[in-house]
Formats: C-alpha cells, structure tokens, sequence
C-alpha cells in the first residue's frame, strides 16, 4: 500500500511539471501539529507496553523498582494528554475560524464538453480523496471539515485541486481521473450527457500502472478551437433566492465560502474549452432549486415548491472573490 500511495504522489507531481507558476499551498499548521500528535500517541503506547512488560517481568522480585515504573507511567499518560489538549486549544485560538468546521462547495469539471470524473479513494478503508481535513468523497463536493487557520490557504481551491494531486491555475488544469475512463458517461443532472468524443480527449491523457490524469494548457484545442482553463462561481444569495456566476481570474486563490449547505455554498464549474465569459453548467444542488430548470433536473412537477431560486444575468459584488470583468478579454 506505501508503493502505491508513493507512486501515486511521485506521478502527480511528474503531471505537474513544465506548468507556470504551479500552485503550491503553504505549510499547514494543523497538519504539523496533527503530524506531531500521532507520532507523540504512538511513542508513548510504545513506552506503555514496553513499562507494562517490565512490570509484569520483575512483580514481586524486586519491588523498589515499582514506584519509578508507575511515576514513568503516569508521566507518560498526563505529559499526552496535557500536550493534545494544549495543542487543540492553542491550534483553535489561532484560526481564521476559531474551532472545527464543516464547509461545502459542489463542484463539476468538464474538459471538451465532457465531465472528468475524479479517481475514486485509494487508500486502504478510506472513504476519500484528499487531507482529512480536505478532501471529495467522490460525490463532486469540497468538504471543508475541521479548524482553518489560514483561510486564504485552508479554504483555496488551489490547495484543494493540491491535495487530490491535481492543481487548478488560471493557465493549467491537472485532474487525477477514475480508472474506468475518467468521464462521466450516464450524465443525470440537467447539464446533459457528456460528448463521449474519447478520441477528442485522448491527447491530453496520461496513463501509468499507478493511475490515470487529464492535462491541459491554455493555447491547447478541443478539435480545432483554441482553448483555455477557465474557472466559474456560482453565488447564492439567500435573502432574495437569486444566485449568479462569477468568472474567476485567478482560480486556485478563491476561497470557498463559508457555508455548511449547498446552496447557499458555491457552485464551482471548472472548464476547459473555447474562451467565454459564462458558462452554461450548472451543480445539481443549484439545478433542483432554480424555477425555470428544476425540471431538467429531475424534479418531478408536483415537487416544483422546491423551485424559487432565479439566476441573475449579472454577477453578484463580491470585492473579495477575485472575478474577470463580464467585458475584460482574457
């Protein structure tokens, strides 16, 4: 198993060679400190097990030695705990969030007018692709579970494609891909089925005995299109039940909203086409709400109730969210 996780992680980084100015995410201070905790855990069970042996071994036989045993013990065992507990409350006055917590942003990448589908997890009794903190349960969602420290690392899109062993730019896209060909073939959602022009896509495939990646450059084409990276944001307002999308200039350092729902989380399109300032797909979660494409969702008619949502046809002010001006030329 540490083979293939080592080549999994050596060949992401082979997929990610030759891009510009490639997206590294900084050191994560709750990674540190959880790395130092399972090390500390671990040391210390060993020296339980090995002061319990000798305790068992010299019983009654030489009894002076008893009480030192038991001081190391209980050395051992408080010195733990105090440093865990120091650790969690020192790791949640220093956040951005100020303890745990648990944010969501559905997300779809379609590359030449077909959806990729990320690899499953691979990791043994693993659930899911990524950190425990961040991570997909291969269900198209960022989950944001635990204490952010750095917000504009933590909570990045860039960090996220990262720790998948993809990355996301404004000028590449990396997508670590599902052994069973990569694209969504049995589309459900209202954005329709996938082109399925295997042929169209295989160029920019890369496959090995540790897995299967998608790579695309900007200045690359989709049949005889020039085509370009580019990163769309749907934004949910819930006062008003409107949402819309927002093009993103520099993808990989927006930073997902914090919200435990979607919506009113983000929708995130990722695509890799010809240049244009909108898109026309839409996440699931914000298809089966809007009032005049639920149905081709899947929602039934006597169900519409759940249809209030309207998308607007300009973006949303957000000064934070880093967005492409509906007129600038990219």
């Amino acid at each position: 198993m540490g083979n293939l996780v080592s080549g999994l992680v050596l060949f992401a980084q082979s997929a990610r060679e030759g891009i510009d100015n490639l997206f590294v995410p900084e050191d994560d201070l709750e990674g540190r400190i959880g790395s130092v905790s399972i090390n500390l855990v671990l040391y210390s069970a060993v020296g339980l097990i090995v002061l319990t042996v000798i305790a068992s071994f010299i019983k009654d036989r030489q009894k002076k030695f008893k009480l030192p045993i038991f001081i190391a013990m209980a050395t051992i065992m408080i010195g733990s705990i105090s440093f865990l507990g120091a650790a969690t409350i020192y790791l949640n006055a220093s956040s951005d969030s100020g303890g745990p917590v648990h944010w969501h942003a559905d997300f779809e990448i379609w590359a030449c007018g077909n959806e990729l589908e990320l690899k499953n997890p691979y990791k043994f009794l693993s659930n899911k692709v990524g950190t425990s903190t961040l991570h997909e349960h291969n269900d198209r969602r960022v989950h944001l579970e635990g204490v952010v420290v750095d917000e504009t690392n933590d909570a990045s899109l860039g960090k996220f494609f990262h720790v998948i062993d993809g990355t996301v730019t404004g000028s590449a896209l990396v997508v670590p891909l599902n052994d069973e060909g990569g694209i969504y073939e049995d589309e459900t959602d209202g954005d329709g089925p996938s082109d399925l022009n295997a042929s169209q896509l295989e160029r920019f495939m890369l496959n090995t005995n540790d897995g299967r990646f998608a790579r695309f450059i900007n200045g690359q084409t989709c049949g005889d299109a020039p085509s370009e990276v580019q990163v769309y944001v749907y934004k949910y307002d819930e006062e008003t039940d409107t949402y819309a999308q927002q093009k993103l200039a520099e993808p990989q350092n927006y930073t997902i909203a914090r919200e435990p729902n979607v919506p009113p989380g983000d929708c995130i399109i990722v695509e890799f086409g010809p240049v244009n300032d909108q898109t026309d797909k839409l996440c699931e979660q914000y298809g089966i709400r809007d009032v005049d494409r639920c149905e081709q969702f899947g929602v039934l008619p006597h169900e519409r109730s759940i249809c209030q949502a309207r998308q607007l046809n300009y973006p949303l002010t957000d000064p934070n969210s880093n967005l492409v001006e509906p007129s600038e030329e990219l």
